[in-house]
């Protein structure tokens, strides 16, 4: 089509505005298409030959006793039957049907295109239908067919004649299009209108129904509520149409009442398309203002007409008929924008729920056709003798509640590939943040490695420079005054080459358990105790799940306690057997070395080495204490889990 345009030389300006229009107006062509040919299609199947052969019929209406009056014809008025008004007084009404049989053994039958209010049929004076009110089962704009066999006695050779009685309802009797033919001809032509008019119309108000309690069940998007709203309304008042339109209510109304509820409906119905429509093409918000505004004004007008109807029988007659002539030309118009509408949309938008729409354009030209048809009588364009007698909006309740149902099932589709969408997206971002995240931490581990690394060699700088550092320097100054003997000399270097070890012992063991670490000093110090004539025993009591691991600085400072009092044993304890031993006690940590010696007098506790190892256990956090007498010393180090975990924490941060 844009090259075909682009041919004819037309200017952009036109160009960008004509081609919207040709499409909104290709698309109401194509709905007009779908709606002729299904209208022309059900037409052809629901309607007999022989129809409209009549011109007129003899009818006697009937005195308020009951008793036929003087003849008279009533004219055929084409789909609405033979239109004869009511006067005052008379009840009912019977009409004559004269035809012709040529073989009485054939099977014949008579077709009413409306069966309502029928009370009585005969043929030849023998009833076929007793006088007995049917129950209404349609109501007064759309009915069910009548199908009534003729029995064969009943018939003769040549004229014979059917006489239909009905009662009086409203303002007028009429009795519906009919034809005398071939039971199985018109057998046929009544079950595909009874499907038509009876079995689709109550097919279409429960799809609308159960689509409409759909569509209040599912939890729409802030953004579709209004729609979803909106559709509701738009298709309970299309139920409700269909109700009123194809099955009477089960209590008696007057005239006026029903004419009220049919143009109530009916415009209601339209508004709440029209009202729809604007929400689906997402109209501005003064619109659909403007619709609701539209339906109050209408319902009080129709209130007055009605109320006024009831005041006098004879302007009660008059406002029903123009009522419903209005009402009509409300539809239509209301109808008519709400297809204009729709086309537009779609011709902007073309990918944007074209379908659905196209399916409400076809329902909407069905409304168009069905008031069309009650104000003048329509021919099919595709077969000009083919007359529209069926009423459509009940039969395209179905059409449109399945396709609601189709546009549900879509967008739930459409939602859940957004969904599936929305997560592939939000996975494939998550790895990358993750990639992210793993570099991130591993430059982080690195450079946290890098700054363990240095402060463990500032540390073993710090711990060479204070301990073996600070002794070797002062052994030099004293050798260089020759103050030291042999002897002080050599405890002088083995006290440095045991400072020395437990350096090493608390790093070879960084990253293994305290309980390693003890081991490697056990191991160490058993040679040197037992080389002094000494003992060495070594409890050491933890569990296999008592995986406790200070770090190596906590370490060489529980090590060097534990060595000082080594040292202290040796020297001055004057015993033959040194214990060591570890626990822990519920949340605490407990090491005791004890000898069996001389044990040595209060006064001096803050000697011998001891007031070092207090230090050192305060700047752990934990505590020690010395028992003394004359079974020997103990020295007890003791510290909170809780503690030596903080220290851990402190030093992986360091």
């Amino acid at each position: 089509m844009e090259a075909w345009i682009d041919r004819l030389q037309v200017p952009a300006g036109a160009k960008r505005l004509g081609l919207p229009l040709l499409a909104a107006v290709v698309l109401v062509v194509v709905a007009q298409l779908i709606v002729w040919g299904l209208v022309t299609g059900a037409e052809q199947l629901s309607r007999p030959p022989g129809m409209a052969a009549t011109a007129r019929v003899e009818y006697r209406l009937k005195d308020a006793d009951g008793k036929p009056m003087a003849p008279a014809f009533a004219t055929s008025s084409g789909s609405d039957g033979y239109v004869v008004t009511a006067g005052e007084g008379d009840t009912g009404i019977v009409f004559s049907i004269p035809f012709q049989v040529e073989d009485p053994a054939k099977p014949l039958a008579l077709y009413l295109s409306i069966r309502e209010l029928v009370h009585e049929i005969r043929v030849n004076g023998q009833l076929i239908q007793p006088q007995l009110a049917l129950g209404r089962i349609q109501g007064v704009a759309n009915s069910e067919p009548g199908l009534y066999t003729l029995p064969a006695q009943a018939l003769t050779a040549g004229r014979n004649v059917i006489t239909v009685e009905q009662t009086r309802y409203g303002y007028a009797y009429a009795l519906p299009e009919f034809t005398v033919g071939s039971a199985e001809a018109l057998s046929s032509a009544y079950r595909w209108k009874s499907f038509f008019m009876v079995d689709l119309a109550l097919g279409g108000m429960f799809i609308l129904v159960f689509t409409s309690l759909l569509v209040l069940v599912i939890d729409w998007p802030a953004g579709d509520r209004r729609r979803a709203r909106s559709l509701v309304v738009f298709l309970l008042s299309s139920a409700v149409v269909t109700w009123l339109f194809s099955f009477t209510p089960p209590f008696d109304m007057g005239i006026n009442v029903t004419v009220y509820l049919l143009c109530v409906a009916g415009i209601g119905n339209a508004l709440a398309a029209l009202h729809y429509v604007l929400c689906d093409v997402g109209a501005a918000e003064v619109w659909r203002r403007r619709v609701w505004q539209a339906a109050l004004a209408g319902l009080g007008v129709l209130t007055v007409a009605l109320l006024a109807g009831m005041v006098k029988d004879d302007l009660g007659r008059r406002l029903a008929y123009l009522t419903l002539d209005v009402s009509h030309y409300v539809v239509i118009a209301v109808c008519v924008a709400a297809v204009m509408v729709l086309a537009a949309a779609i011709a902007v938008t073309r990918p944007s729920r074209w379908p659905e729409r196209l399916v409400v354009m076809v329902c909407l030209s069905t409304f168009i056709l069905d008031r069309a048809g009650s104000l003048t009588d329509l021919t099919s364009p595709f077969a000009p003798d083919l007359p529209l007698t069926l009423y459509l909006s009940p039969i395209v309740g179905a059409l449109l509640g399945l396709a609601m149902l189709l546009s549900i099932a879509r967008q739930a589709g459409e939602a859940r590939r957004v969904v599936a969408t929305a997560n592939d997206v939000l996975e494939t971002t998550l790895k990358a943040r993750e990639a992210e995240l793993d570099a991130v931490h591993a430059r982080q581990s690195q450079i946290l490695q890098r700054h363990v690394l240095l402060e463990e060699r500032q540390r073993i700088v710090r711990d060479m420079h204070d301990g073996i550092g600070g002794q070797l320097l002062g052994l030099m100054l004293q050798v260089r005054g020759r103050r030291l003997s042999v002897p002080v000399i050599e405890a002088a270097l083995q006290t440095s080459m045991d400072d020395l070890r437990l350096i090493v012992d608390s790093l070879d063991s960084a990253e293994e358990s305290l309980l390693a670490a003890l081991r490697a000093f056990e191991y160490r110090a058993r040679a040197q105790i037992e080389a002094a004539g000494f003992a060495f025993e070594v409890d050491l009591a933890f569990d296999a799940a008592d995986v406790l691991r200070p770090g190596p600085r906590a370490s060489l400072q529980i090590l060097r306690i534990l060595q000082e009092a080594v040292s202290n044993a040796l020297r001055h304890s004057g015993g033959g057997r040194i214990t060591l031993t570890g626990r822990r006690d519920g949340d605490n940590l407990t090491l005791s070395l004890g000898d069996d010696g001389k044990g040595f007098a209060s006064d001096r506790k803050g000697g011998l080495g001891l007031n070092n190892m207090k230090a050192r256990a305060g700047r752990l956090g934990g505590r020690i204490d010395i028992a003394s007498g004359e079974d020997g010393t103990r020295v007890t180090f003791a510290i909170a889990l809780g503690v030596l975990n903080a220290l851990v924490a402190e030093e992986v941060m360091l």
